[in-house]
């Protein structure tokens, strides 16, 4: 990422050099609870099926309705019966804007955005034969992660770095920031052929069978959709280096906000589809005034970082015109402020906060 603030190297620890011989993990208050629960099912072959189900039928004269990480033998030949011998391997990488020793030689990682990445080769996707699974623990391989690349940055493609084990990685001396340092949480394999209809997805009892169907939808479409290309596809996060510089500066004041907002006409304001869920509602796209790239709900204001690329003056306007009858305020910053007047661009947040606690 080019064009980092000087500022940042100064005043957050481990910035510009990631630290030796320390444990790593992910603090996990900072994903949406819903994003946690997914964490946790993405294992293993999938997606899982109805006819998957259907085809392995009893074990041991009883009906079956739970698969395990290491697939049976009956699965394997469901797949070869659906004409699927090839699987993508998908790691979930966390990114960390900043990370914290929260014990002797412990790190948390908080993270700013999190993405699927296909396993790759000479820059094109390396899929995994059907016999190869065979020959592997697929409940250690998936749950085990440890993965770090360096150079991968969630906003483009990877090219420049390396992949390597935790525990090799963090004896290694290396120049690269630990913003863009991709650890891989867990990783699954991906069939490309299956009916959306058929697919299994955990459901949530709390949840109406309404917003359970529309998660459905929403989850099979983000996490089971086939890799045409070798980009990384985020589920969450910033989505540029200049929300990721702001969000790090504001990190240094102590003013962390939440990452993206979305507002609607009905005056409803989620972050994401996960909470969206959680509130049982859903809203359609077409209601949505505008997502903000951070919020500070309790003092209800909206930051945007405008990359001039996307700028629109007339646009923004009617947006912050929209916003204020909702009683919020918005305060827009350029991307070249960002980058080379980051302090300023602090003192003015910090100080509009300031004045709403007097």
């Amino acid at each position: 990422m080019e064009n980092r603030p000087k500022y940042l190297a100064d005043n957050i620890p481990f910035y510009s050099e990631f630290p030796q011989g320390y444990n790593m993990d992910v603090d996990y208050k900072q994903l949406p609870p819903l994003l946690n629960f997914d964490f946790h099912t993405l294992n293993g072959i999938l997606p899982l099926t109805t006819s998957r189900f259907d085809f392995i039928g009893k074990i041991d004269d009883k009906e079956t309705s739970v698969v395990f990480v290491n697939a049976l033998e009956e699965e394997y030949q469901y797949f070869k019966s659906i004409g699927v011998t090839e699987f993508q391997a998908i790691s979930l990488i966390v990114y960390f804007y900043a990370v914290e020793e929260v014990s002797p030689k412990v790190l948390h990682g908080l993270p700013y955005s999190v993405s699927l990445l296909p396993m790759t080769k000479d820059n094109k996707i390396d899929t995994w034969n059907i016999n190869l699974l065979r020959q592997f623990d697929l409940e250690q391989l998936c749950q085990e992660g440890g993965n770090v690349f360096t150079e991968f940055i969630p906003f483009k493609q990877w090219y420049k770095g390396y992949g390597a084990h935790y525990s090799l990685f963090s004896k290694i001396t290396t120049n690269d920031f630990t913003d863009s340092t991709g650890f891989e949480w867990g990783m699954y394999f991906l069939g490309p052929i299956f009916n959306k209809n058929e697919v299994i997805i955990p459901e949530n009892k709390e949840f109406s069978k309404g917003i359970n169907s529309k998660y459905k939808k929403y989850k099979i479409n983000r996490y089971f959709k086939p890799f045409a290309d070798t980009n990384p596809r985020q589920i969450w996060g910033c989505n540029s280096p200049i929300e990721l510089f702001l969000l790090q500066g504001l990190y240094v004041r102590g003013i962390v906000p939440e990452i993206q907002m979305n507002f609607y006409r009905s005056g409803d304001i989620f972050p994401n589809y996960y909470k969206m869920s959680e509130q049982e509602i859903f809203l359609p796209q077409d209601r949505l005034i505008t997502a903000s790239d951070f919020y500070y709900s309790v003092n209800k204001l909206a930051l945007f970082c405008d990359g001039k690329e996307f700028h629109d003056a007339e646009k923004d306007r009617r947006i912050d015109e929209s916003l204020n009858a909702l009683g919020i305020k918005t305060l827009r910053f350029s991307g070249k402020k960002i980058t080379e007047d980051i302090e300023t661009v602090l003192d003015e947040i910090e100080n509009y906060l300031q004045q709403c606690n007097l």
